[in-house]
């Protein structure tokens, strides 16, 4: 299992989007879901209790376990938020601290979504749970997962399960992958301010004139490997030096094309079994117009489902599937 990259971006015209990618050795029965207002949502597999909260949302989710397991979505007050794998470094506890509620690490992104509006909310909301090391059905134990959110300003919170508790990191600049820690990848970045889109000049030594060897070697350095640490610094690149994106669509267009430094294709990536880690889907969202956008490793299409147009307060979930055929346009 390797992991995810993910980032947010302003257009001119004040959009704010959030994008990522789900990088995964196996598929689970994924799809886009929408959850109504007031649809309960466990806290724990082993508990029966479950939450009714006010916000419908939509995100590509997994429906194996008895409550939607949300991997990213983007709720009708304008919160986008997703997890991501952060391995060796998750750290959950065994029993919720006193004046707490136990939750299972998978459904915080189904909590959060469902309760509130702004990253001050997520902060607050967060302060109630105390993640527990409980397992799951599908994997057969408790995946390690840090969370990202964006509210409807574009700020975006990285909010990590350390060692020390919950570690909050505000003032981001809008970029997540995996393991280390975010402080570690910001840290990183200080080695790669001298990398811009601008080419170098020539320079003379002695009587000879040395010339680059084409144009891109302004980027020249940026590592191109699928590590955590080369994903964010790509991304972060990118992010810096993409044209900003005029509206909603150019937003999508810009965030997929980002999102392409750091897609695996299968074979290129193994783990020690031998299987490949690919990029299974990517998917966008727009806070103002909870739109959700999303292409699969099968079929490079985008498709989009929109939260606004179904009846949020139905008692039921809504289930999008995936279009797995390659959708070419023939122009003759």
């Amino acid at each position: 299992m390797l992991g995810c990259s993910s980032l947010s971006i302003r257009t001119t015209d004040e959009q704010t989007l959030f994008a990522r990618t789900m990088d995964f050795t196996i598929e689970s029965d994924s799809k886009v879901v929408i959850v109504p207002r007031k649809y309960g949502i466990r806290l724990l597999e082993g508990n029966e209790l479950i939450i009714s909260n006010p916000y419908a949302f939509i995100g590509m989710g997994s429906t194996e376990l008895s409550s939607p397991v949300m991997y990213d979505g983007v709720n009708e007050k304008g919160l986008i938020g997703a997890m991501l794998y952060y391995a060796s470094f998750a750290t959950y506890s065994d029993k919720a601290k006193e004046g707490t509620r136990g939750i299972n690490p998978i459904y915080v992104v189904s909590q959060v979504l469902g309760s509130c509006v702004s990253v001050d909310d997520v902060i607050n909301k967060i302060s109630t749970f105390t993640l527990l090391n409980e397992a799951n059905n599908i994997l057969g134990f408790a995946p390690p997962l840090h969370y990202t959110f964006t509210d409807m300003t574009g700020e975006t919170v990285v909010i990590e399960p350390d060692q020390t508790g919950i570690t909050i990191h505000r003032h981001t600049i809008g970029v997540m992958t995996n393991s280390p820690g975010y402080e570690w990848h910001q840290t990183n970045l200080r080695a790669y301010i001298g990398v811009t889109p601008n080419p170098p000049h020539d320079i003379t030594m002695g009587d000879l004139t040395l010339t680059p060897f084409g144009q891109g070697a302004g980027a020249l350095g940026i590592p191109g490997d699928f590590t955590p640490s080369a994903r964010f610094l790509r991304v972060a690149y990118w992010k810096k030096y993409t044209n900003q994106a005029k509206n909603e669509v150019d937003g999508v267009t810009t965030l997929f094309h980002i999102l392409s430094s750091v897609n695996i294709p299968k074979g290129v990536v193994l783990n020690k079994e031998g299987s490949p880690d690919y990029t299974i889907y990517t998917s966008a969202m727009c806070a103002q117009s909870k739109n959700y956008y999303f292409k699969h490793y099968d079929n490079s299409r985008i498709a989009v489902v929109s939260l606004l147009k179904e009846d949020l307060n139905s008692h039921d979930l809504m289930f999008f599937e995936w279009d797995r055929q390659q959708d070419i346009k023939p122009l003759n």
